[in-house]
């Protein structure tokens, strides 16, 4: 299965929203993709982190690298060339990452769950 798929599916599995993936291929060196998305709270946010890991685990994908497990605002997970931020709405409009994307193509959700 496709790691980005992968990744779409367990957000879509806790139920998060305002999802967002831009491309970041050709714009960073680290990573190809960065996905944003909201969830309404700190149990939804770990929920996320376990759905990623055991996706990945299960399809044979490297395990990510997870920075504040214990917030209950913020967490980011690294999976390699997929950045995925996952924040609660007062979190994510406080920092407002969209902003600072403003001139990265956003993709298209739909396609990407079809990949």
């Amino acid at each position: 299965m496709d790691k980005m798929k992968l990744v779409l599916d367990a957000l879509d599995g806790v139920n998060l929203s305002d999802i967002v993936v831009y491309d970041m291929r050709g714009k960073s060196p680290f990573f190809d993709y960065v996905a944003i998305a909201s969830a309404t709270s700190d149990r939804q946010l770990n929920a996320t982190v376990s759905h990623i890991q055991k996706g990945l685990k299960e399809h044979g994908y490297d395990m990510a690298n997870v920075e504040g497990k214990n917030s209950n605002s913020w967490i980011l997970v690294d999976c390699g060339d997929i950045i995925v931020n996952i924040f609660t709405k007062d979190e994510r409009a406080y920092y407002n990452l969209e902003k600072m994307l403003v001139e990265i193509e956003e993709l298209d959700l739909k396609s990407l769950r079809e990949l």
